[in-house]
């Protein structure tokens, strides 16, 4: 246990910061957490697409991936943008990601990130057990749906690769999705078939977010500064001693940055670990329920877009824009819509305007996160989740605690 005076500050009030901040607040460190946000979850933590799929969790980079590119770059209808990476910037991220997407690499990748997911269910378990918060958790199980037999004939295979590491599965045909899905009915979108995830979660990352913050605050002990851009660290010989505000100082014992795509701002110089990370956006638009909202998740693989339930909300998330931008095109947002209405047709009330929202995904060409020493002796780094900021959190945090006292022996 260390010291009650360790002082730790986190820069990030996201959903990795802020499950950080718990852990090492429960773990008796005297916590401090800064954000340039207003609020907690206001990045890519606000309205993100609310699934916890700790047990199906996969790695992006594969051979179907390398595959399906041709048909992304000249089917808008996928949602998938890649002219991003042909940015100077990117292409460190690009050769290393193409060393990923071999199946071998896929399996390896895939294997270590449901290890960190499945580790992540317990911790966020064993933390809702000692601290009630209320986010619109669900446990409904979730479909994946597939346009053609052959899809379906090779999600399964990695299915059955992801479940020897725990988690249940079924196939089912059409006439079982709709069945078990009746919002699926009257559906244009093409479902040959479908994986049932029935251990599949859902909430609400957002609201989450700010439940932790108050559990920080009124039961942890814990200080939130907000409105508060972090833009750089004083360092003495070896060690942070400070992170720089404008022309504001706060001093600390141990420094954490959960910064997401802008930790390897903050973070410069080489260290072990480091890896490139790329910004990949997602869209989400919410709408008021209609009158045969889902049940279950539900995510439509050939046209890459989840669509669930969050209380009297609906959200519709899809897209893969490689892009530094956060800013989509209006294009993108009616089909996005288009979509889901096709999906589902009377799911949403889909005449009135949606909330829109775009967000960056800190995506490393791996997938796996870099936790860790982050070249000074008292500074850390939990960034890098990609699309699995939430199901990674908390496992996060445990290896980032672990790596903070291997550090400070």
């Amino acid at each position: 246990m260390p010291k009650s005076a360790t002082k730790v500050l986190i820069v990030g009030a996201g959903v990795i910061g802020l499950a950080t901040a718990c852990r090492l607040a429960e773990s008796g460190y005297e916590v401090t957490v800064i954000d340039r946000s207003g609020a907690a979850g206001e990045g890519s933590s606000k309205a993100n697409a609310g699934q916890l799929l700790f047990d199906r969790v996969g790695a992006m980079g594969s051979p179907g991936f390398l595959r399906s590119l041709p048909r992304t770059l000249f089917d808008p209808s996928q949602g998938v943008r890649v002219h991003g990476l042909l940015n100077p910037g990117n292409w460190r991220w690009v050769d290393r990601f193409l060393r990923e997407c071999t199946a071998n690499a896929w399996q390896e990748n895939t294997a270590r990130l449901l290890h960190l997911a499945r580790a992540s269910q317990e911790a966020f378990d064993d933390f809702r057990s000692r601290h009630e918060i209320h986010f619109e958790w669900r446990q409904p199980g979730k479909l994946v749906t597939y346009a053609t037999s052959q899809a379906l004939d090779a999600a399964q295979r990695a299915a059955e690769f992801q479940a020897g590491f725990g988690g249940r599965h079924e196939v089912l045909a059409t006439k079982e999705c709709l069945a078990l899905e009746p919002a699926l009915e009257g559906t244009s979108r093409p479902i040959a078939g479908a994986i049932y995830l029935p251990d599949a979660e859902v909430g609400d990352c957002n609201l989450c977010c700010r439940e932790m913050a108050r559990v920080l605050v009124e039961q942890l002990g814990a200080r939130i500064i907000q409105d508060t851009a972090v833009t750089g660290f004083r360092q003495k010989d070896r060690r942070v001693v400070a992170v720089e505000c404008g022309s504001q100082i706060i001093e600390s014992d141990l420094f954490v940055v959960a910064t997401g795509i802008d930790a390897p701002s903050l973070l410069r110089g080489s260290f072990a670990g480091r890896k490139p990370v790329t910004s990949v956006l997602g869209i989400s638009l919410t709408y008021a329920i209609g009158a045969k909202p889902p049940d279950l998740s539900v995510t439509d693989a050939s046209g890459k877009f989840v669509m669930l339930r969050l209380g009297d909300r609906l959200r519709v998330c899809g897209n893969a824009i490689f892009s530094k931008s956060l800013r989509a095109r209006p294009a993108d947002y009616r089909a996005l819509s288009s979509k889901a209405q096709a999906l589902m047709p009377e799911a949403a009330n889909f005449a009135e305007p949606p909330m829109a929202w775009v967000g960056a995904r800190p995506q490393t060409p791996d997938d796996m996160p870099m936790i860790g020493q982050a070249g000074a002796e008292n500074l850390f780094v939990n960034a890098g989740h990609g699309s699995l900021g939430w199901t990674l959190a908390f496992g996060s945090a445990e290896a980032l605690l672990q790596s903070i006292k291997q550090h400070s022996s």
